[in-house]
């Protein structure tokens, strides 16, 4: 016992000394090289966490961002690390004076739309999580004060920040255009205003209620109640006297007033809540609706409840703008109890601020209405539902300007112009009924076919920060921030990196006098002390060289089409693992999509838009480029867990292209709009395997072999090619299952394209929580079966021999970058609501300690290809692999 206790120490103590490097080595590659405007946004994903006790370090990093957003690759890595991001932002800070994470996301929102929205998404779900009570009028057990009231009023600010944008950015963009200012003064200004912006947003509530004597009165007062449900069965539901109070389009409801200490009991979001009186035994009394929550109160009199009524209805419809210290507008506290100051703030806006107002709103609205119909759709009947959906999809209002935000601030720009009703698809389930729905988007806009960016339309609609490239200042460009003296304050040290370089400057000496006071802080001791030892460590051990991240992690771009994706991914890393299915015969796929898919996506959307025209819904005069776009509705599914394990996937499948690593993985956008429903990108081309073996065309012996041979032929170039295809997709999804704990493999959640690629979807089983827990059947290390083996050949063919090498290849690869890995999870479980970090099962760490485990951090490099090849051997003689495909044909009817 003394011995295991000594081990474990020095495990621990090894961990510790590790860790320590691994903070030592991000601030290297952050701040101790030129980066050359490409931060390394991974790395700083990291720092923020290593440092999150270190409010100093947490505010240099974020303002250091800041500084570089305006960067492609920057936004981009500030996108992808996004999950990351928000859950530092929601959970982070408890104790700290500043806002510092808040006023980042602040910041960047003022620079995206696109973020704002990706991030208002976020929050949603987090204020769900933290609401007072469940949608049944039940006490919430995960109830958390601090984290409800941060996301919404964060919610809130994030929508002022995209109306009212950077005041600033108009005046900026003439003096660059008249060459007044450099393109840098521009930049620096332009962030300096984004800053003053955030920070006046995040100031306490006291003082933000208040600027040119604006004050914002909301409504609050003494309300009678009653729950929707009843606390026993047997009991009568009672009128209870309630203190009411709304504000940032949410109604609060209190044992007393907050003043007083008054406990928060109920909230529920107004944004799209329906206000109406009720008629019934009680006078006065009216209800607040939205599609989970149901208020019903009663007021002292029928004027008292009028005036809570036209409130409540102007709080619904834009009270995030109320009280907006960026607005300098006077109204006065009668405007507001009538009801009027909706009107005026909304008339006091300028055009691009209105036209951000309703394109942020109307997006969000867009979003939702279909999230609703696959809501709609779960109460009816399985047996019309098919029958209801294309119904259900044409009351959806499209508005002049949303689009499909399944995509970066880089992807092409879709606005979405007419549903295509009739293509409409259910998936009938018991609880759910996701929904496949297409539309016709268009590009160019009418002015020009040529696909543009998201951001770069949003920028040029929406008057966002922009400075046009093709305008040549007059003068010389200002020094860098960087080469700017910082003003020493107490705890930090000033770092002089060029003293030289500050000579013989040229430029606009108000701006620079301006850049200089406001200048990218000094670097705090704690970094500085992190780089000194860094830069002394003379010798590392060959494991730590192993497990320490010295090179980025370069993140594939997903943007495109199915194949355009996988496409643009191997050509970006000079290595085309994809290319052998450009040889397959026509002839092949023709048998394949026949019993896959009936039709190509290609095939398929050229039809719609054929139709489209001969149905008058395409205008072929407008010069406009019309594509079609799909994508599934989910509700009643919290699909988060999913985004991230859809996340991890992505980085691996970084990882092992930048080794040049010819393995395949596919990824698809997931977006979680709350809680509970969200929107999911349809794969093409492809099918369950479940599906395929119970396709008319599919042989009656011989499974996937058969198939594959019946479809590709037999030892043909077009069968070699489908089947280096399989391999290569079965040892990336071999590997991310294995990393990942990916459990309830049955083939319904496994499909196949007609290119013979394996595609593994549906990940609500992961980091090793597997239906059954500790009494699952899946305790292979990933699935490999027999079907899977004849495919390649059996346990002696070149095919397989070349699986076993690329899978240890593969596994040595992620190992090198697990510190990045290990960090990204660590995150994501700190204080989460996913399931497989929560519960006794895998909640307090166990999540993680598996993880590391199955990353074998403990075992010497030279033993690991012998380690990788057991798990190989282990999950080919699985007889839990069996056993469950069995017991999922009995229960479910998948087949194996």
């Amino acid at each position: 016992m003394v011995q295991a206790k000594n081990e474990e120490t020095h495990h621990d103590l090894l961990r510790d000394k590790q860790l320590q490097e691994f903070k030592q080595s991000l601030v290297e590659d952050v701040f101790g090289k030129d980066i050359q405007g490409k931060v390394p946004m991974e790395k700083v994903t990291m720092l923020i966490w290593q440092f999150r006790d270190d409010p100093r370090v947490v505010q240099f990093v974020a303002q250091f961002v800041a500084k570089y957003s305006g960067s492609t690759d920057v936004f981009d890595g500030i996108e992808f690390y996004l999950p990351q991001l928000a859950h530092m932002i929601i959970h982070l800070e408890v104790n700290w004076d500043d806002a510092i994470l808040e006023r980042f996301a602040l910041i960047i929102s003022q620079q995206s739309l696109h973020f704002a929205l990706q991030f208002n998404w976020i929050l949603q779900g987090a204020i769900e999580d933290y609401q007072p009570e469940t949608i049944d009028g039940l006490p919430n057990p995960a109830y958390n004060a601090h984290f409800y009231s941060r996301c919404v009023k964060l919610l809130s600010n994030i929508e002022r920040c995209v109306v009212y944008g950077t005041p600033r950015t108009s005046e900026l963009q003439r003096m660059y255009e008249k060459g007044k200012i450099s393109k840098q003064e521009y930049e620096l200004l332009e962030l300096a205003d984004r800053r003053f912006n955030a920070a006046q947003l995040t100031m306490d509530e006291e003082t933000t209620s208040l600027r040119d004597g604006c004050t914002t009165v909301h409504p609050e007062g003494w309300l009678l109640y009653k729950r929707k449900v009843r606390k026993a069965p047997f009991k009568r539901k009672p009128w209870k006297n309630r203190y009411f109070t709304a504000a940032d389009r949410m109604l609060y409801c209190y044992g007393n007033p907050p003043v007083e200490g008054g406990e928060l009991i109920r909230a529920m979001p107004l944004e799209g809540a329906k206000v109406s009186s009720v008629q019934g035994k009680y006078p006065y009394m009216f209800q607040v609706v939205n599609q989970h929550y149901l208020f019903t109160m009663r007021a002292s009199s029928q004027e008292e409840a009028e005036k809570w009524m036209d409130q409540l209805k102007d709080e619904a419809n834009s009270n995030s703008l109320f009280g907006d210290p960026l607005v300098n507008s006077l109204h006065s506290a009668r405007d507001s109890i009538n009801g009027d100051n909706t009107n005026h703030i909304i008339n006091d806006l300028t055009p691009n601020q209105r036209e951000r107002y309703e394109f942020y709103k109307e997006e969000r609205n867009f979003v939702r209405s279909l999230c609703d119909v696959a809501e709609s759709l779960r109460f009816e009947d399985r047996d019309r539902r098919k029958q209801l959906a294309p119904g259900y999809l044409g009351e959806v209002k499209i508005p002049d300007c949303v689009y499909i935000p399944m995509c970066n601030s880089t992807g092409v720009w879709r606005r979405v112009d007419s549903a295509i009703t009739k293509e409409t698809r259910v998936f009938n389930t018991k609880e759910r009924c996701p929904v496949i729905m297409y539309f016709l988007t268009k590009c160019g806009e009418g002015k020009t076919s040529q696909s543009i960016d998201v951001a770069t339309y949003m920028n040029e609609r929406f008057e966002q920060s922009n400075p046009k490239e093709k305008v040549e200042p007059i003068l010389e460009d200002s020094p860098m921030p960087d080469d700017i003296p910082a003003i020493e304050s107490a705890g930090t040290r000033e770092i002089d990196l060029d003293p030289q370089s500050r000579t013989g400057q040229k430029g606009n000496k108000q701006v620079q006098k301006f850049i200089k006071e406001h200048a990218l802080q000094i670097m705090p001791n704690n970094l500085i002390r992190q780089l000194k030892t860094r830069r002394a460590a003379s010798k590392r051990s060959m494991y730590d060289m192993a497990t320490l991240p010295s090179h980025s992690v370069k993140i594939i771009d997903t943007a495109g089409s199915y194949w355009e994706t996988d496409d643009d991914s191997v050509i970006s890393n000079g290595n085309d693992p994809y290319a052998y299915y450009e040889h397959i015969d026509p002839e092949c796929l023709v048998k394949a999509k026949q019993i896959i898919c009936g039709e190509t996506w290609a095939e398929k959307s050229e039809r719609m838009l054929r139709e489209a025209v001969a149905s008058s819904l395409i205008d072929e005069s407008d010069g406009s480029k019309y594509e079609v776009v799909g994508v599934m509705a989910k509700s009643n599914d919290d699909i988060r867990q999913e985004v991230f394990v859809m996340q991890m996937i992505h980085y691996y499948k970084s990882v092992m292209a930048n080794e040049g690593l010819p393995i395949w993985l596919h990824t698809y956008r997931i977006l979680s709009t709350s809680k509970d429903t969200g929107l999911i990108e349809v794969i093409y081309d492809a099918t369950s395997i479940d599906g395929l073996k119970k396709s008319d065309g599919f042989p009656e012996e011989g499974g996937l072999l058969a198939y594959f041979h019946k479809v590709y032929g037999k030892e043909t170039t077009s069968f070699h090619i489908a089947q280096r295809n399989f391999m290569l997709s079965l040892v990336g999804y071999s590997l991310v299952s294995y990393l990942l704990g990916l459990k309830d493999r049955h083939n319904g959640n496994i499909m196949i394209t007609i290119t013979g690629h394996l595609v593994f979807i549906d990940f609500g089983f992961a980091m090793g929580m597997a239906p059954g827990h500790e009494w699952s059947l899946e305790r292979s290390p990933f699935k490999l079966t027999k079907d899977y083996m004849d495919v390649m050949g059996g346990e002696r063919s070149a095919c397989f021999a070349e699986f076993k090498r690329l899978f240890v290849a593969g596994f040595e690869a992620a190992r090198k970058k697990s510190q990045i890995a290990m960090g990204l999870v660590e995150i994501m479980m700190y204080k989460s609501n996913f399931p497989c970090f929560s519960g006794t099962r895998y909640g307090d760490g166990i999540s993680m300690k598996k993880f590391e485990d199955r990353l074998m951090l403990h075992v010497p490099d030279k033993d690991i290809t012998k380690r990788a090849l057991g798990l190989i051997e282990a999950a080919m003689h699985s007889n839990g692999t069996v056993l469950y495909d069995k017991f999922q044909f009995y229960s479910n009817g998948y087949i194996p």
